[in-house]
């Protein structure tokens, strides 16, 4: 066992990274019917699916790698009914991957490495080729390497990946490569490729040069067969068609033309249209080829957007009028089809769908309302004979347009690229934790509000006399289709209504109407039974009209306080603590069993099972009580209500509820239809939902032969008792769960979710079920107010609001615990400002006008409360780039907003007309107004308040600011050893200094001498990013390289700096800052805050990062904890295998050996493992698999969603 150490945390990803690396369409899953998306994130597999009917596109797997991914290909095996994905890594391996439907999960078909582990520009895997009938694949490096696979299937139809055969050459850089469709000629590559072994030579010119690769099967042998001369600018290939389905070869995208390139066939140029009033020509940046019935179009998008569509003019191959000039091309075609945001990756379904992985921010899907205008203008390659021709003819301009050919019908919520967030905590007890997120490009940005919540759609609201306890739904007839009671339980009453074409009120129905309702259940075949506190109540139905009623009541002065029941049973609690069970008799009559079974203690809570099609009775009576105990008793006619087990509970169970629910496993199914959304669930598993007083909702799984509850998973919802009620959403059943706030609890794939409802706080729930909502109508209640309302989609738990913002965010000073304000920082290079406010809509399409050189940049004030923007202050070529609250000892009671800026910015040089800081007053309602503004000599990339004064970090100088009469003034300046300041934090007179490039150095300003004096820095050089001070001698770090590590002062010399007054002693002694932790997150940090993400949750350290993942670091402070993950991390990397076969310790020490941090998501990969590794696990540590599952579930229930 280990030793307490001085800091261990527990890393954990909350949301992971969303930025694709490259997506491919196919048939994964061997579903002919229906076509799936593969996106590879920065270290993740997921797997998407279309709802043709809906347009709805959800993920339906996702699955951690722990490496690396460079690109994925789809291979479509020959004799298989499912695709193949081939994954390039810096594992170092040519992974190939198929997805298991029975699991749910991809698994490595084979692994054949090939390199060396990591990512270098020699390293073979940023490009992968596959020719058009899969039958070979090649895979290159951006320089000098490139290795040909063969893959054949065996007997078996089993994949074989043969050994590479390369196709090396020295000092060539690739730029692009694609496989030929050649039918079933020996396979074909393209790759763009530039020879730079001349590249000292000033009086040669480099050239690109398209070169053709051939595989000789027979020989299995690689040659260059043949190769030529191309434009510098050319940059993508798209491979065309070939066989009977096309002429063959490639499109070569250069800067303003489109070339058709085959061997043995001339060359057709068409132009790459421009946008009217655009001065540079258009380059394309992606395209994709879809294939029709008896032809195929090519399109192609634009570094602006613009898509346009290729079609070729060419002759069939197996045309009997071809003249044996079959697949020759006539002519190539060009015209606009539509603009849309940038992306990386275009992918078009069967169905007439088109998806766009946009380069930043969301995800989007079209539909194809129609392939092109007839009369739109056409470029054509019989109008230009060469290059020269395309490029010198100056009528190619365009006119864009809103959408004709394309209908967005879906939005894939993204938050790429997270420059900037901030989580925050409103002080209600019932709200939940909201993370304001900076994200996108250009109009497309936006500041986004991530809530935690489930929507729901409200159709009806209606306001009640009084207020309502309890709502039910019913049929009156077991062979009812729809729900024709609602029963309304008041305090001291109750109301029936109809449901029909209007909901009334019901005189007539049978029911007691003088007393509050417990209970309403449908029994037999024909009758309702009521459960009131003086007595239960049976009602016959014939064609919904009351015929008769039957009563039955407790002995005198006895209440009943609790109820449940199936079809066929009826169970009561009474307050003498005794419990009356009931069954039905061959006439559908309650039959009450002649003896009661009494409890030592009062009965909380009580509940019979969910009926199966086919059963008579659910064996199992659950009974919980005031004194914490669970018991379980028969109701099988040899033993009714005899105890077959009793669990002690942490509280007392307030609400009890026994239901199958879907297993988390996932089953995807090769036959299920397109628009089949829960095909990918398993069968159904029982369990017992409990809620207990203490707020705390617990889940169990229950053995229906046994009886025996099992796995526990236990998560705290708020300091109100806890009420269950079961709902059937999206055809799956569903938990209610009524505390501080309404909670959802449901089945997705791979995991059981709880979700809260977006807010008001129900206080009771039931399903319904009518003709105008035949599936997911909720009934709810909350006051005197009753609603109907919808739960349509549960795929997506977060949900997002947009305030719109001008330009790309850069900074969010974080103002709301002062005035509720929050000051984002803007600004876009080469982009025309002062944008005209009517025109955003054509904005978001289109982009801003282009100038180059010239900045557009503003400050906008957004309020939080209202989520909206306030003001805007323009900038006029300028750059701003970072804010702090201020204020003055010498203006007190007027605060300021310090703002950096820097006029006409050059990147990457940095040199610039000159850098300001300027002040603006800030009134009350948040209002910015200029007050005055101060050059200085350097950018200042860093800001904050000291001690009643402003701090800035100018390049390497401290510089500490007093406001004046017209300008600041200096009163202190301190030059570090140094490169760039990029963050500074402050506690008392201590300053925390973080680097572009030279890590972290602790600060402290000494007012004898006015300078500031750094004591101690780090003794590695880390490229910081954000950083966050923990506590007085503790900070986090993140820098540009993925690495998460916390740097503490030693207590001597933070004792020293404090006591030393004139700074000589500590500097004296120069020390290292200790370093407790690393961790490698994979992306790069931008932001850190210490807060919580549920109710009642423990504090931790909240990360987010570029690429959109989100995280969180929590202490670990239980010496026992502590030793129980180390020793399970220990176990799982020895057992656990990653898709790509990447070293686990190699991926998290990719520049720092991991230290002090366990990995929870590798803790949650020990679901996954098979069940020998599970057990072999679980006794090396001398515990049962059921007791890890269930440590790393509270886990995760403690520190987020």
């Amino acid at each position: 066992m280990s030793l307490n150490p001085d800091l261990s945390v527990y890393s954990l990803t909350i949301r992971p990274s969303v930025t694709g690396v490259k997506c491919c369409i196919g048939n994964f899953t061997g579903n002919k019917k229906q076509q799936e998306v593969v996106r590879a994130t920065a270290t993740s597999i997921e797997l998407w699916k279309l709802n043709r009917n809906n347009g709805d596109f959800y993920k339906v797997v996702s699955q951690n790698t722990f490496s690396h991914l460079r690109t994925i290909e789809c291979l479509r095996s020959s004799g298989s009914e499912k695709d193949l994905l081939i994954v390039t890594s810096d594992s170092g391996n040519l992974t190939v991957l198929e997805m298991n439907n029975a699991k749910g999960r991809f698994e490595s078909v084979s692994n054949e490495p090939y390199f060396k582990t990591g990512l270098r520009r020699i390293s073979p895997g940023e490009y992968i080729a596959v020719d058009g009938l899969s039958r070979a694949a090649m895979v290159a490096a951006i320089e000098k390497n490139k290795f040909v696979y063969k893959f054949t299937a065996d007997h078996k139809h089993n994949l074989q990946v043969s050994s590479p055969l390369e196709a090396n050459k020295s000092k060539v850089i690739t730029f692009a490569t694609c496989g030929l469709d050649v039918g079933f000629e020996n396979p074909q590559f393209a790759s763009l490729e530039c020879d730079y072994s001349d590249l000292e030579d000033s009086n040669k010119k480099l050239f690109k040069t398209l070169c053709y690769y051939e595989l000789d099967i027979g020989l299995n042998h690689v040659v260059k067969r043949y190769s030529e001369d191309v434009s510098f600018s050319s940059n993508l290939l798209i491979a065309l068609p070939g066989g009977g389905q096309g002429p063959s070869g490639v499109l070569l995208c250069s800067e303003g033309i489109i070339q058709y390139k085959c061997l043995s066939k001339m060359t057709h140029t068409i132009p790459i249209p421009r946008r009217n009033g655009q001065k540079k020509h258009s380059r394309a940046i992606c395209g994709v080829v879809h294939k029709l019935k008896n032809t195929f179009f090519v399109l192609i998008q634009t570094e602006l957007g613009d898509l346009f569509k290729v079609t070729l003019d060419y002759i069939v191959q197996d045309s009997d009028e071809s003249r044996g000039e079959a697949g020759l091309v006539n002519s190539v075609e060009i015209q606009y089809f539509d603009t849309m945001p940038i992306c990386s990756s275009l992918l078009i379904f069967r169905a007439g769908f088109l998806y766009a992985n946009c380069e930043s921010g969301d995800q989007y899907l079209y539909q194809f309302e129609k392939l092109g205008d007839e009369n739109a203008r056409k470029f054509n390659s019989q109008d230009y004979p060469d290059e020269i021709a395309v490029l010198s003819d100056e009528n190619t301009e365009i006119e864009t347009r809103p959408f004709e050919n394309l209908n967005l019908v879906n939005i894939v919520e993204n938050i790429n690229p997270m420059v900037d967030a901030r989580l925050h905590n409103s002080n209600e007890t019932t709200s939940l934790p909201v993370i304001y997120s900076l994200c996108g490009t250009g109009p497309r940005s936006a500041l986004k509000v991530l809530n935690h919540e489930l929507p729901f759609s409200e159709l009806v609201a209606q306001e009640l006399p009084s207020t309502v306890k309890k709502v039910f739904a019913c049929k009156l007839s077991r062979d009812d289709e729809y729900d024709k009671y609602i029963v309304l339980s008041f305090v001291d009453g109750t109301l029936v209504l109809r449901i029909g074409e209007e909901v009334e009120e019901v005189e007539n129905s049978g029911l007691n109407l003088g007393s509050n309702t417990l209970g309403v259940f449908q029994i037999g075949n024909n009758s309702l039974v009521q459960v009131h506190p003086t007595g239960v109540r049976q009602i016959f139905y014939q064609d919904d009209s009351p015929q008769k009623t039957t009563d039955w009541a407790p002995p005198p002065g006895i209440r009943i306080l609790h109820c449940t029941g199936t079809n066929s049973q009826l169970a009561v609690a009474l307050s003498n603590r005794e419990v009356v069970y009931f069954e039905l008799d061959e006439l559908d009559r309650l039959i009450e069993y002649n003896e009661h079974k009494e409890f030592g203690s009062q009965i909380t809570s009580i509940a019979l099972g969910e009926l199966q099609s086919g059963e008579a009775r659910f064996p199992y009576l659950l009974i919980g009580c005031q004194d914490k105990s669970l018991t379980v008793l028969s109701t099988d006619f040899e033993s009714t209500l005899a105890t077959i087990s009793e669990e002690v509970l942490s509280s007392a169970a307030s609400s009890l509820m026994v239901c199958y629910m879907r297993d988390t496993a996932v089953v995807l199914s090769k036959d299920a239809d397109d628009d089949d959304e829960e095909s990918e669930l398993a069968t159904s598993v029982l369990y017992v939902h409990i809620g207990m007083e203490s707020g705390v909702y617990a889940r169990l799984q229950m053995d229906l032969r046994s009886g025996d509850l099992s796995n526990p998973r236990n998560k705290y919802t708020g300091p109100r008792g806890v009420q269950l009620s079961k709902l059937e959403v999206t055809g799956q059943n569903a938990v209610c769960i009524l505390s501080s706030r309404t909670y959802l609890g449901y089945s997705r794939p791979s995991e059981f979710k709880i979700t809260p409802l977006t807010k008001p706080v129900f206080e009771d729930v039931c399903s319904l079920k009518s003709q105008d909502i035949p599936e997911n109508g909720v009934l709810a209640v909350y006051g005197n107010n009753l609603v109907i309302l919808t739960i349509d989609q549960l795929e997506n738990d977060t949900l997002i609001e947009n305030i719109g913002l001008r330009y790309t965010p850069r900074h969010l000073c974080d103002c709301t615990d002062k005035n509720g304000i929050m000051y984002i920082l803007e600004n876009d290079m080469d982009t025309k400002g002062h944008i005209d406010e009517d025109k955003s809509e054509e904005y978001q399409q289109f982009g801003y006008d282009r100038v180059e050189g010239q900045w557009a940049s503003c400050i906008q004030a957004i309020s939080v409360a209202e989520k909206r923007v306030l003001q805007t202050v323009e900038m006029a070529n300028e750059t701003v780039l970072r804010a702090c609250w201020v204020n003055f000892d010498s203006k007190e009671g007027q605060p300021f907003l310090a703002v950096s800026s820097a006029q006409g910015l050059k990147l990457p040089s940095r040199n610039n007309n000159g850098a300001f800081i300027s002040l603006y007053k800030i009134a009350s309602n948040g209002s910015l107004e200029l007050f005055q503004r101060t050059k200085t000599d350097h950018i200042v990339c860093a800001l904050t308040p000291f001690q009643g004064r402003l701090l800035a970090g100018c390049e390497n100088e401290l510089i500490l600011y007093d406001v004046g009469l017209k300008q600041l003034v200096k009163r202190s300046s301190t030059r570090l050893d140094c490169f760039q300041i990029v963050d500074l934090k402050t506690q008392g007179f201590r300053v925390v200094v973080a680097d572009v490039r030279d890590s972290v150095r602790f600060a402290v300003f000494k007012p004898l001498e006015n300078v500031f004096v750094d004591f101690i820095d780090d003794s590695i050089q880390r490229h910081v990013t954000r950083m966050l001070q923990l506590d007085y001698d503790t900070v986090v770090v993140g820098d540009k390289f993925g690495n998460i590590s916390i740097l503490r002062c030693p207590e001597q010399v933070s004792e020293m700096s404090d006591e030393d007054n004139h700074g000589f002693l500590v500097k004296m002694r120069r020390t290292k800052l200790e370093n407790p932790v690393n961790f490698y997150v994979g992306d790069m940090p931008t932001f850190f805050q210490k807060g919580t993400l549920t109710i009642g949750g423990s504090e931790s350290i909240i990360y987010g990062c570029l690429q959109g993942q989100i995280g969180c670091l929590h202490p670990l402070t239980s010496v026992s904890e502590i030793n129980f993950f180390k020793e399970l991390q220990k176990q799982m990397i020895r057992e656990f295998c990653s898709l790509t076969e990447r070293d686990y310790m190699k991926f998290r020490g990719y520049y720092n050996p991991p230290k002090n941090c366990i990995d929870g998501d590798l803790m949650e990969e020990y679901y996954h493992l098979p069940g020998d590794k599970r057990i072999r696990i679980a006794s090396n540590m001398d515990r049962l698999p059921r007791d890890i599952d269930r440590r790393i579930s509270d886990m995760r229930s403690r520190l987020v969603y």
